[in-house]
């Protein structure tokens, strides 16, 4: 066995009802004066002001920050991180799904460091920010436990990584019961995402595979569930236990393929994540068989495929590609065109932006330039 090395990035309190503790552990950080980083929708539908009662009841004052939006600007992220240096808070609240996870992480970095947060990308050279609490509402990203931070550079309209940690995680599956049912599906195929391709990275380790082997077992078994019946706490409970286990699964290797063409996509046509994610993954997996036959067929025993023992890589891969398409089919999840992107949209520079992105460097064995577009091409081709 190779080398390897694993950790998780931070203390995680689970379970329903834990969200009603977070006054209680912030004050253990000695918080006194919170900024809640968040979105409208979840201040609209009254999970801010939830927490931010929490936080009143333990003493603490509270500022909202409620400017975050899908794929979070960098501008964005230094006009929250001005705003938290101005109030003098002590604290950051990060309070919703993957992009205020991400965003949360930047601002924070901002109140005890220099902007704009570009300084930042792909770095560790910066002082430790204020408590950050991260409060995921959808099980999707697993942001939570993660080391990363992906931001979206308003100059390059690439997606940039911010190297930085929370320093606790409450994970409330109750916070997720009024996700709508296509939320549901996007952010459950980011999940999906996640673990898959944290097997078949090229440097993959022995705690990842475990948890990414579970989640991908919870998340064939009760995403169909949730889907149909948001309400159903068993699903809801297993959805978020799977986000977090992917989050820390990939945290410790990255993802690859599929991540830097779903980023890309993100970017350059502005479409849903985990929506991306799906549409990538097929594809990815079927490559990947080819360099990391064992780890794929962990991913096939995850999903139930059954293979032969003479199976070679290209069959197992087009099994484990199948399968995975029909899984979409029954999540409803569109196909790229009914997105209106075009084929020739995708065959032009989203090429090279994949090749550039931060996640490609993981791949399991060499792709060039070729190879990639004739994959992007297939993702394109073989999902209606």
């Amino acid at each position: 066995m190779e080398v390897a090395t694993y950790s998780q990035t931070n203390p995680t309190i689970f379970g329903t009802g834990a969200v009603n503790l977070i006054g209680e552990k912030a004050k253990e950080f000695g918080i006194e004066k919170a900024m809640i980083v968040t979105d409208v929708g979840l201040v609209k539908v009254g999970v801010v002001a939830r927490v931010q009662g929490l936080l009143k009841d333990a003493g603490i004052e509270v500022i909202v920050f409620d400017k975050v939006n899908p794929d979070p600007l960098d501008t964005m992220i230094n006009e929250g991180g001005e705003i938290a240096r101005n109030e003098k808070v002590n604290g950051v609240i990060g309070l919703g799904g993957g992009s205020v996870m991400d965003a949360s992480k930047g601002i924070n970095l901002l109140t005890t460091n220099a902007p704009p947060i570009s300084n930042y990308y792909g770095s560790w050279e910066y002082d430790r920010g204020l408590p950050l609490i991260l409060v995921p509402t959808t099980a999707g990203t697993g942001s939570e436990n993660t080391i990363y931070g992906v931001i979206t550079d308003s100059t390059t309209n690439a997606k940039k990584v911010i190297l930085t940690t929370g320093d606790l995680a409450i994970v409330d599956p109750e916070l997720t019961y009024e996700l709508p049912a296509h939320l549901t599906a996007s952010t459950g195929m980011d999940v999906f995402a996640h673990a898959a391709e944290s097997m078949t990275v090229n440097m993959t380790n022995p705690m990842t595979k475990l948890l990414a082997f579970d989640a991908i077992r919870k998340v064939i078994k009760y995403l169909p569930i949730a889907v149909a019946d948001p309400t159903n706490v068993e699903a809801r409970e297993n959805m978020m236990i799977a986000s977090n286990f992917a989050g820390i699964a990939f945290s410790n290797t990255c993802c690859h393929l599929g991540h830097a063409i779903s980023q890309c996509m993100g970017a350059k046509f502005h479409v849903p994540h985990g929506i991306s994610c799906a549409w990538a993954l097929p594809e990815t997996m079927a490559y990947a068989a080819i360099g990391k036959f064992d780890e794929v067929k962990g991913v096939a025993d995850a999903l139930g495929v059954e293979y032969g023992d003479n199976e070679s890589p290209e069959e197992l891969g087009k099994k484990v590609a199948d399968n995975m398409r029909a899984f979409m089919k029954k999540m409803n999840i569109k196909s790229i065109a009914d997105y209106g992107i075009k084929r020739e949209d995708m065959l032009g520079d989203l090429v090279d932006m994949v090749m550039e992105d931060n996640c490609f460097p993981f791949i399991p064995s060499p792709l060039n330039r070729d190879q990639v577009r004739e994959i992007i091409a297939k993702v394109y081709d073989t999902y209606k």
